[in-house]
């Protein structure tokens, strides 16, 4: 027998769940709050039941300690964790080559922190995070971040040290004398390795973890698909069936089995069922390859529990072309200036939002607006501004106060970007306002009209009409001009299964499900509505605690 692939889609996308997004999707959720899906008959088209495998179809069996399904940043953290306690570990992964570990990993507390001076709490940081929420998390479990956080990212810093690469943290002391202006606070909380000067990210960063893994007995399968898990008859998960390269391999893993597929950004068949209002926001989707919801997917046939609030993590750089509107074909690029605080107008050439809100408060504001797409604008001296925004997380394009580099595109690669925008048709430049106009297809007396009103907020150091702080304020006054239609960007699926503080599945009832552990953007119950890109690395950093975690727990039971 052959299990199909799910349907994958670049179409497909995501924002943030909303009530009437959640009640979209209510008989998917009922389903997984009653029973396991096989045993449902009217399981949703992307949910399907577990695939039948012939005991005759497996042409290999093999047995572990901890199998750990996925081999990004918690499947890495996982394996590494369970492997120093003892475990004997075996990682597969669906690709060639496993996607690495992300580039900005977020932490309080630690030792890289403590020597800037920076001194975030825990209860703070928190309570921030939970309001994003709107309390729909468990707190057992930010907390459980907040106070095991730095001792995964020291441990991880140590080990890129030990392998002769830079381990930085990404200090935000010069926003320190806007304090009292910040309508979104900042936290500095991501780190980064370093390698040729420049943060390390995805594959690059994985490479220190997989050698270390190999040094300590891992094992590792590529182009191993998960096909479902296998249970036995008290419920307890004892290994799952996989697709190798020459049939079905049933693999036993004794002490547990770690799901960490990277959520379902790439499957359009779940983003449209959970996720609809993506669709209305984005033009972009850059999901991690695999990201097809294989994990959530097999544990909710085992009768784990999804989270009731669908999330995902989005930004403001999908690119349109200049009569395109959000929503419809997938564009593939990325337009990367357009996370700074610039002017931001709707169709109608009407600013609609304070432009410095995090990314994706900015995309939740063009929903309700024409097309739900709207366009922004910068002019000539926007390096100069650049620098005075002073953002921080991925969006800064120049070194941290403390020398550490940029998160991810320097000054330098985003000028090659805006050139290959401008030359692909989508940037626009102009020598006039209403020339720009035209080109957006905005109409230009209302255009220009908003434009005369936010370069004279800037001359007076004020926004009356959305609050945004003084110096985050540019005007629009130097030609030439530039604009691009703008959309949102999805990075990743941010719900999942539901779990408890030891990282296990929760069923129905709230009940852990022996044997099977999940983390990353597989796991439920951290993040909900929205994602806090105030706080740079979060989810990187969650996931590589609770997979820390999630490993030890596995190998040693504590």
């Amino acid at each position: 027998m052959t299990v199909s692939s799910s349907s994958v889609s670049r179409r497909g996308f995501i924002a943030t769940a909303s009530a009437a997004g959640a009640l979209a999707c209510a008989p998917a959720l009922a389903l997984a709050d009653q029973a396991p899906a096989a045993e449902v008959a009217d399981a949703p088209a992307w949910l399907g039941a577990a695939p039948d495998v012939a005991e005759s179809d497996i042409a290999e069996t093999l047995d572990c300690d901890v199998l750990v399904v996925g081999a990004g940043t918690s499947g890495l953290f996982a394996a590494c964790s369970a492997a120093e306690n003892g475990a004997k570990v075996l990682v597969i992964e669906k690709n060639e080559v496993g996607p690495g570990i992300r580039g900005t990993l977020g932490a309080i507390g630690s030792k890289y922190q403590l020597a800037d001076n920076t001194d975030i709490k825990a209860l703070d940081i928190c309570r921030e995070m939970t309001m994003y929420a709107a309390s729909n998390v468990n707190p057992k479990l930010l907390r459980l971040w907040a106070d095991e956080s730095a001792e995964t990212i020291e441990w991880y810093g140590d080990l890129c040290e030990k392998a002769g690469r830079e381990f930085v943290y990404c200090s935000d002391h010069d926003l320190d004398e806007y304090a009292d202006q910040m309508e979104y606070r900042h936290w500095a909380t991501g780190h980064a390795a370093v390698k040729d000067g420049h943060t390390t990210q995805d594959a690059d960063a994985g490479e220190v973890l997989e050698s270390y893994a190999a040094d300590n007995g891992v094992e590792f399968r590529y182009s191993c698909p998960m096909v479902k898990l296998e249970q036995d008859e008290s419920g307890r998960v004892t290994g799952v069936i996989a697709q190798g390269t020459d049939g079905y391999v049933r693999i036993n893993a004794v002490k547990g089995v770690c799901i960490c597929t990277g959520g379902y950004a790439l499957n359009d068949g779940m983003l449209s069922a959970l996720q609809p209002e993506s669709k209305l926001v984005c033009s972009y989707i850059s999901g991690i390859a695999g990201s097809e919801g294989d994990g959530i997917k097999a544990c909710l046939w085992v009768g784990a529990a999804f989270d009731d609030v669908h999330t995902s993590m989005l930004f403001d750089r999908g690119p349109l072309p200049p009569d395109g509107l959000a929503g419809g074909e997938m564009v593939n690029g990325m337009v990367w200036m357009a996370s700074q605080p610039w002017l931001k107008v709707n169709l109608k050439g009407e600013r609609f939002c304070n432009e410095s809100a995090p990314y994706d408060f900015v995309l939740h504001a063009s929903i309700d607006q024409p097309g739900h797409t709207y366009a922004t604008i910068w002019d000539s001296n926007f390096q100069d501004y650049i620098m005075q925004f002073k953002t921080q997380g991925c969006s800064r394009m120049f070194p941290f106060v403390n020398g550490a580099p940029v998160s991810a595109i320097d000054m330098d690669a985003c000028m090659g970007m805006l050139e290959g925008m401008k030359q692909a048709g989508f940037i626009q430049q102009a020598d006039t306002v209403e020339e720009l106009a035209e080109k957006l297809g905005i109409p230009a007396d209302t255009f220009a009209a908003t434009v005369e009103r936010n370069n004279a907020n800037a001359a007076a150091g004020e926004d009356p009409d959305f609050g945004k702080e003084a110096f985050r304020l540019s005007p629009v006054d130097t030609a030439p001009f530039f604009g691009v239609r703008n959309a949102g960007r999805l990075l990743c699926t941010m719900d999942g299964i539901k779990i408890d503080e030891t990282m296990h599945a929760l069923n129905a009832d709230g009940e852990p499900i022996e044997g099977l552990y999940v983390c990353g953007n597989d796991s439920g119950c951290f993040f909900a509505h929205t994602y806090p890109d105030q706080i740079p690395g979060l989810a990187a950093g969650r996931s590589a605690t609770f997979a820390r975690r999630a490993g030890r727990i596995a190998a040693t039971g504590e």
